[in-house]
């Protein structure tokens, strides 16, 4: 169909759809980067993975709508940027199988009915990906009274290979469908350690119950993002809602580090407003709160849909909340002029926050006491192992002092002995030399004769070691 050395972008747009079948597979395009086809469906004409063999350099890739029915496989080296809608086909939604091969991949936009099975996910090197997995209304019901005796359930549950495939990512975005699947795999759910984003969309009649667990599987998490809080209350909601009360309320937001949360399409409801007390009580790591209250076609509660921008931020020991109104209203895509605010809304939106600035400052407060004293018992035993360590070396010196002195009595003692009994014997030499002269002679004479032995000996072993 296409043949070209040279092309470096290629964009086709149809109202009556794009078929890539004539002569498709004759397509040769060796310098292509970018291709874009969109249109209100889209056939190939050879699986995905042999079309995608035609662009070796291939960078960024738009599929919408494409239409396929069974085992598909996205497969390049090359690609870095890749977005595709999928609408199954005819009366067959559900794909078979989906796998990515894709490693140098970092960005992913995909938007298709939840597969049977993703066999091989390939994408060491993403770092965004915006995930819409799309259910109709009877596998909502399937989904949420799921037993392992349900063929259709267990297969959903391989979603959970697909989170495994995207679990190193640092943004990610779901949609309300998506959440409902993923309560199928909350056992199996990885854990994001790189993540630091996190974007949710709500519905009516979705529910949050993979909420809690993925929460506390975002160890990392910074900003969070909630576009929409209604949603539909199941028994399984957990502890991110204050929809049912529960015993452990809040475990999940208590354990997530989030720091930054923004709350878009807010229209003044009292559950609106009682989530927002929830999230404020149990994000123990919040430090700023956005709500964005959108224009819609329903009335709401605030006469002036604007931007709230709610700020709770610790600035060293002080806690401070405070409500910047921004002057951004867009109406079909262009900006008109704010009108102005009722005070009451203004005063009632503050007073969700007060509280919890009361109670930042109040904990704030709380440890830093612990802290100051956690200072001064460690200077004190810091002050009793320097005074212990001063006592142990003189103590140590007195012990050497003594064991010294107690050495050199001994010593002294054993000298002072041994030259009183020569001076004894000498003078009972010199008595018995008065006394008997014969005997005195032969002592002598044995005396000489027993140095002349020692020294003949020693001359001996002298000489021996000469030898050696």
């Amino acid at each position: 169909m296409f043949v070209s050395k040279t092309l470096v972008e290629l964009r086709l747009r149809s109202e009556f759809g794009v078929d890539w079948w004539r002569g498709g597979s004759g397509t040769c395009l060796p310098m292509l980067k970018t291709l874009n086809i969109g249109s209100e469906w889209v056939l190939l004409c050879d699986d995905l993975d042999k079309f995608l063999a035609a662009f070796p350099v291939l960078e960024g890739f738009y599929l919408a709508s494409i239409e396929w029915d069974s085992d598909e496989t996205v497969s390049s080296a090359s690609l870095k940027k890749l977005t595709i809608y999928a609408s199954g086909f005819e009366d067959f939604r559900n794909p078979k199988s989906i796998s990515f091969d894709t490693p140098n991949l970092i960005y992913l936009q995909y938007a298709d009915f939840v597969a049977a099975d993703y066999p091989k996910v390939v994408l060491t090197s993403l770092v965004e990906a915006l995930l819409d997995l799309m259910v109709i209304e009877d596998q909502v019901q399937l989904i949420r009274w799921a037993n392992d005796e349900n063929v259709f359930v267990l297969r959903l549950r391989n979603v959970s290979k697909l989170m495994s495939g995207i679990r190193n990512v640092q943004r990610l975005f779901f949609s309300a469908d998506t959440i409902e699947v993923l309560s199928l795999c909350c056992e199996s759910m990885p854990v994001f350690n790189n993540l630091k984003h996190l974007r949710l969309r709500s519905a009516v009649n979705r529910g949050w119950q993979a909420m809690p667990v993925l929460l506390r599987n975002c160890p990392h998490l910074e900003t969070l993002v909630h576009e929409g809080l209604e949603h539909c209350v199941t028994d399984k909601c957990g502890d991110a809602c204050d929809c049912i009360s529960q015993e452990e309320k809040g475990r999940s937001l208590l354990s997530c580090p989030v720091k930054k949360l923004q709350i878009k399409g807010f229209r003044g409801t009292l559950k609106e407003k009682e989530m927002i007390r929830h999230f404020l009580e149990y994000f123990s790591c919040l430090e700023e709160m956005e709500v964005y209250a959108e224009e819609h076609d329903d009335p709401t509660n605030i006469e002036v849909p604007r931007v709230y921008k709610i700020v709770a931020t610790k600035v060293h020991e002080e806690v401070s909340t405070e409500i910047v109104l921004q002057s951004q209203r867009f109406s079909h895509g262009g900006l008109v002029q704010p009108g102005s605010l009722s005070q009451t809304h203004m005063e009632e939106i503050s007073s969700q926050f007060a509280p919890r600035a009361r109670s930042l400052k109040a904990e704030l407060a709380d440890a830093n006491a612990k802290l100051a004293d956690l200072k001064e018992r460690q200077q004190d035993y810091d002050a009793r192992q320097q005074d212990n360590k001063r006592r142990y070396n003189a103590l140590f010196d007195i012990i050497v002092d003594q064991m010294l002195a107690s050495a050199l009595r001994d010593r002294r003692a054993t000298d002072s002995e041994e030259a009183q009994n020569k001076r004894d014997y000498n003078a009972l030499f010199e008595i018995l030399t008065e006394q008997n002269p014969m005997l005195a002679s032969a002592l002598r004479a044995q005396r000489e004769t027993s140095l002349e032995r020692g020294e003949t000996s020693r001359d001996k072993e002298m000489t021996g070691l000469d030898q050696d």
